[in-house]
């Protein structure tokens, strides 16, 4: 290291000067560049490249001659310098609506591991459903600050999906805008719903309330399609009062559970479409002396933590979280190697 020429610092606090320190020397830090590896090897910088790349075409003692160098140097590749030579920075943008449920971290943790293993690192971004905190990332994208985004939850249109997804790599995981063209990793919902309903059905269930959520997510609205295919399938009629919907929140459900027992609607089991509302509902019913199951059955979804620590535990629906993050992931690997 070398000495650079003295220096002041000045500690400042709302404008007073409190403390003035005269420094003679700072160090100076002597980048070690790719050459001088080469030069302390006694081989050439294509060589040293080659063994940094993966040692192709290289003698083992030579290449572990470079390494020996690389170490004992400090030496440090250019990452940024190599990444915009091969027009690649092998980092994911993962956006997601919030992090703070069960099932999401899931998911990001399946993707996270599948690119480690692929080579590819991930960055994460929230919207909390903000179109323009969204769109911020998405200059990320546009910008080719990293090579693709894998979307869990989106407010686009699905013509302005389908639009970017002609122009970037993109993938769509969980929740997904149908008919834009851009790949998708996602459970059946609708037949998962239908399976939850038949099993209550199958208990000797015949008014079997639901409790959903309006928005513009299309496992909401499968859900709920498939929970009508069942009493179809059932022959069991659609009863309009029977049926509610909420926010996917503990209180919520509270709230909606009191409301179908003040009117009277008797329902004999209920399906929620996530496990917080369902361990909302058996909150109310208990406290409104209902028994559980033996006079309502509840069914939730997702197979979240919510569902053992209710009392007592929810019968639930299981996704595959770490699963579907890894399929994504693999699946954007794919795409960035050019196949279709």
């Amino acid at each position: 290291m070398k000495s650079a020429p003295g220096y002041v610092i000045l500690i400042v606090v709302n404008d007073y000067i409190l403390l003035r320190l005269q420094c003679n020397a700072v160090p100076e830090v002597v980048a070690i560049t790719i050459q001088d590896v080469a030069k302390a090897a006694g081989v050439s910088v294509a060589t040293v490249s080659r063994v940094l790349n993966g040692g192709q075409n290289v003698r083992a003692e030579t290449a572990a001659l470079v390494m020996s160098k690389v170490e004992s140097l400090g030496y440090r590749p250019n990452l940024l310098g190599r990444h915009l030579r091969m027009n690649e920075t092998r980092t994911i943008l993962v956006i997601a609506a919030t992090i703070s449920n069960t099932l999401t971290a899931k998911v990001i943790s399946g993707i996270e591991e599948a690119g480690r293993e692929t080579g590819y690192s991930i960055v994460v971004g929230t919207t909390n459903d903000d179109a323009a905190r969204e769109n911020a990332h998405l200059n990320l994208l546009r910008n080719r600050f990293v090579d693709g985004i894998i979307i869990l939850s989106t407010v686009m249109s699905a013509e302005e999906m389908r639009s970017l997804g002609k122009r970037h790599h993109i993938i769509q995981c969980c929740e997904y805008l149908p008919g834009t063209g851009v790949p998708h990793v996602a459970i059946d919902n609708r037949r998962a719903a239908r399976d939850a309903v038949q099993y209550l059905i199958s208990g000797g269930r015949r008014r079997i309330a639901y409790m959903g959520v309006v928005n513009h997510l299309i496992s909401s609205s499968e859900r709920y399609r498939g929970y009508t295919d069942a009493l179809a399938e059932a022959g069991i009629p659609l009863d309009r009062a029977l049926i509610a919907d909420g926010n996917y929140g503990f209180r919520s459900a509270i709230k909606i559970m009191n409301d179908f027992l003040a009117k009277g609607s008797s329902p004999d089991a209920l399906f929620c479409i996530s496990d917080r509302m369902a361990a909302g509902a058996i909150r109310a019913l208990k406290d409104n002396g209902v028994g559980i199951p033996g006079d309502l059955s509840v069914v939730g979804f997702d197979n979240t933590d919510t569902a053992y620590i209710s009392d007592p535990g929810i019968t639930t629906v299981a996704q595959s979280p770490r699963e579907m993050g890894d399929k994504a992931m693999r699946l954007m690997v794919r795409r960035l190697h050019g196949e279709k």
